[in-house]
């Protein structure tokens, strides 16, 4: 694979990655001491976190000890489960990286709650910096699944879906497509010319109607639908 490198783009992205994380706090759990020491020194993040690890009981150790509030993992680190892990932290931020590109692992990560997918070999194709927006997305509150999951999950051909969101009105299915592109309650109430409380008024009659909570389900749900 030859690296994509857009230095315009993605030193706007880092920027904007610099501004999103606020004052969050990461655990870092990668299985390779290189990547997990080349990450940990990206100078968006490295302010930012707070530990790092190579398997998930080092990085459950760091999160209890430090408070941290955004968890970045491997699926399969040196030892133990990625999946697990971001599934006994769902309470925090959540983002897993994955080699095993699938319809099983992004169900795991859908019941897991975790609040972004990035699948291994999408990083550094397109040269805008993708990684960053996920950990940007998702440091502000939104969804970020990688563009192939919707070819993985078969969008627009899942009946289950459709049934699933028959009865939300119009507004309420343009706040859920917004969902599923990974937006926040903010972006979404710019996108569609809304306030943030109407927002937040038409995702609680969402969450209610299609009987779900976890972000990400909601975004695997639009996806599947092809809205």
């Amino acid at each position: 694979m030859k690296l994509a490198l857009d230095d315009k783009t993605t030193g706007l992205i880092a920027s904007r990655l610099k501004e999103a994380l606020g004052s969050s706090k990461l655990v870092v759990c990668l299985g390779s001491k290189l990547e997990l020491a080349s990450f940990c020194n990206v100078e968006a993040i490295r302010d930012h976190v707070v530990g790092g690890a190579t398997t998930t009981a080092e990085a459950k150790e760091l999160l209890n000890e430090t408070f941290a509030d955004f968890l970045i993992t491997d699926d399969v680190p040196e030892a133990g489960s990625g999946i697990a892990l971001a599934m006994e932290f769902r309470h925090l931020k959540t983002l897993v990286l994955t080699s095993r590109e699938n319809n099983d692992l992004v169900m795991e990560a859908e019941d897991a709650g975790v609040n972004g997918l990035v699948f291994r070999s999408g990083i550094g194709l397109s040269g805008e910096g993708s990684f960053l927006q996920a950990i940007s997305t998702v440091a502000q509150g939104g969804v970020w699944l990688s563009p192939a999951v919707s070819c993985i999950v078969n969008s627009g051909a899942d009946k289950g879906a459709l049934a699933t969101i028959a009865e939300l009105t119009d507004k309420e299915r343009a706040v859920l497509t917004q969902v599923g592109r990974g937006l926040g309650n903010s972006d979404i109430a710019e996108e569609l010319f809304i306030s943030e409380e109407t927002c937040k008024s038409h995702l609680r009659a969402i969450r209610q109607k299609v009987g779900e909570t976890d972000r990400v389900k909601l975004a695997l749900i639009a996806i599947r639908a092809g809205i």
